[in-house]
C-alpha cells in the first residue's frame, strides 16, 4: 500500500516547481535506522524516508525531519522533557521523526503499533501541557507539508 500517494501528488503539484523532486534515502540507511532502535519500522515512515528522507533543501528546510536528525531528535526529546517536567510518561521505545529548533519535537512508539501510526507532540511554551496524541504520521507529513508549500511562491516570487 502507498501511504503517501495523496502528499506525493500534493508535493509534485505545489512544491517541486520550487524545490524539484524530494531526495530519499537507500534502504542500507533505512536498514541501519532500524537496527539502532531494534524494531521495525512502520511501513508509511519507511515509504517517507525512501522518497525525502534526504531532502536538505527541499520544502522542511529549516526543520529536522531527515534520517540524519532522527538519533539527535530522539535525545532532544529526553532534554525537553526533562526540562518543562509535563505530566507524561514516555513510552520506553520511540523514534522521534521531527523537531524544530530545539522547542517541539515529534515521535511515535516502538514497536510499531500500525503501518501509518498515531504521533505525538511538545511544544515549549508558557504553559507546560503534556504531550498529546497528535495525528497519524501520514496527516502530520501531510498538514506541515502543506503549511510550508502555501508560502514557497512568497518566497521564491522575490528570486
Amino acid at each position: 500500500m502507498d501511504y503517501l500517494k495523496i502528499i506525493k501528488d500534493f508535493h509534485a503539484e505545489a512544491v517541486e516547481p520550487y524545490t524539484g523532486k524530494p531526495v530519499g534515502c537507500c534502504q542500507d540507511e533505512i536498514n541501519e535506522l532500524e537496527k539502532h532502535f531494534g524494531y521495525p519500522l512502520p511501513e508509511a515512515y519507511r515509504q517517507y524516508l525512501e522518497w525525502m528522507g534526504r531532502d536538505f533543501h527541499g520544502v522542511f528546510v529549516g526543520s529536522d525531519w531527515f534520517i540524519t536528525n532522527v538519533l539527535n531528535n530522539t535525545e532532544l526529546l529526553l532534554e525537553l522533557l526533562e526540562e518543562n517536567k509535563p505530566d507524561y510518561d514516555l513510552p520506553e521505545h520511540y523514534l522521534v521523526f521531527f523537531s524544530h529548533q530545539g522547542y517541539m519535537a515529534a515521535w511515535f512508539e516502538l514497536p510499531k503499533q500500525d503501518d501509518d501510526p498515531m504521533t505525538y507532540f511538545f511544544t515549549e511554551g508558557k504553559e507546560v501541557k503534556p504531550p498529546s496524541a497528535h495525528k497519524k504520521f501520514t496527516d502530520a507529513l501531510f498538514t506541515d507539508m502543506q503549511g510550508l508549500a502555501s508560502i514557497l511562491p512568497k518566497i521564491h516570487k522575490t528570486k
